[in-house]
């Protein structure tokens, strides 16, 4: 372990997680994999039901010019998020006469942004980490214990679970998990937006916007999905979209009818401008081979295909360098994997973890 303060900060939280286990009779039995392994999630899709905003007729061919333009990018800010969860124990007890087995997670969640200076990414300001545990606090047996490892500076987080069902408990420990991560990405994200006079200087966070509901940070933000699991149009639209050629982009749209958003404030709360592009293409590969999915502000809906075309420029020069040997190189932004390099360097592996749990 390196004397860096963000892993100093995760050893004297794991070393009290322990030891926090061990002082309510529980049993340390640290699994070999986060939660997020044992339970990969897709991203949230809203709807089956978007709104086009240009005709779906046919696919569009960005005014992108390789190699002319491959070092044009009015991008400098770049956003990524993690978390890891892992359940390191479990602490028997009864309650209603019931016996109970009460699951307890470490948990560890970051945000970072990199901006680029003079073509050289760096820390835009100190990435926000927290780490602690989560655990349903009502079912734990000795409440003065748990009281007293908060005031030594543990952060444990209920995961206000209703019962003792160990499987929920796993559950509901991933989703506060996430919950965790996204409040911090908001909280770095409004951040930097305050410190950017230049409303025209936009941040690429990487990922969906639609589970940020900070409306005003997200006006300057642009979302970049690698991986999704729906589609938004009939079979024939969406074959357009999956057999783009490298550089076009397809129609944008909306998730929703704006006439059903504006009546349905649940829906429309979350509303977002949308189109795919396909940064690269090479023979013999799926259909998802360099195709992302980009994410705007609703705010920018009157303007949608100029926005489009305007972005979509610049992402195609982030798609170089290329991230190899990354799982989804053909689909990653340079600058995203950095992000993403940074933060695994600063969250504790798996040995990491399972060393701690030795003592």
């Amino acid at each position: 372990m390196s004397n860096d303060p963000a892993n100093l900060g995760v050893h004297n939280s794991l070393k009290h997680a322990r030891d926090f286990i061990s002082r309510q009779n529980g049993i340390i039995a640290p699994v070999p994999l986060s939660e997020e392994e044992l339970n990969p999630e897709l991203q949230d899709d809203l709807s089956l039901q978007a709104y086009a905003l240009e005709a779906t007729t046919n696919c569009y061919r960005v005014g992108y010019q390789f190699p002319e333009d491959s070092e044009k990018s009015e991008f400098c800010f770049f956003e990524d998020g993690r978390q890891r969860t892992v359940q390191i124990g479990y602490i028997p007890t009864e309650t209603g006469g019931h016996q109970i087995i009460l699951p307890v997670h470490y948990f560890v969640v970051a945000a970072v942004i990199l901006e680029r200076k003079e073509k050289t990414l760096q820390l835009w300001k100190e990435a926000i980490v927290r780490k602690g545990i989560l655990i349903e606090k009502s079912l734990v047996p000795d409440q003065a214990i748990l009281t007293e490892f908060e005031s030594y500076g543990l952060e444990v987080v209920d995961t206000e679970t209703n019962g003792g069902d160990y499987y929920a408990l796993k559950k509901k420990a991933l989703r506060k998990a996430k919950d965790l991560r996204l409040a911090t990405e908001e909280q770095l994200i409004a951040d930097w937006r305050l410190t950017q006079s230049d409303d025209d200087k936009f941040l690429i966070v990487d990922g969906t916007l639609m589970n940020l509901r900070n409306e005003v940070s997200i006006r300057r933000c642009i979302g970049v999905s690698k991986s999704f699991g729906s589609r938004y149009f009939d079979l024939s639209s969406h074959n357009r979209i999956m057999s783009m050629k490298e550089f076009e982009r397809s129609w944008t749209f909306r998730f929703h009818d704006p006439e059903v958003g504006a009546a349905d404030q649940r829906m429309g709360s979350r509303e977002r401008i949308s189109w795919y592009l396909r940064l690269r293409t090479r023979p013999n590969t799926d259909p998802e081979f360099g195709l992302v999915r980009v994410e705007i502000s609703k705010h920018y809906a009157e303007n949608a295909s100029s926005y489009a075309e305007r972005f979509s420029k610049s992402l195609l020069s982030e798609r170089l360098p290329t991230s190899y040997p990354a799982q989804r190189w053909h689909n990653h932004l340079f600058p995203i994997y950095g992000c993403e390099n940074y933060l695994s360097s600063i969250l504790p592996s798996m040995k990491t973890v399972a060393a701690s749990m030795k003592g």
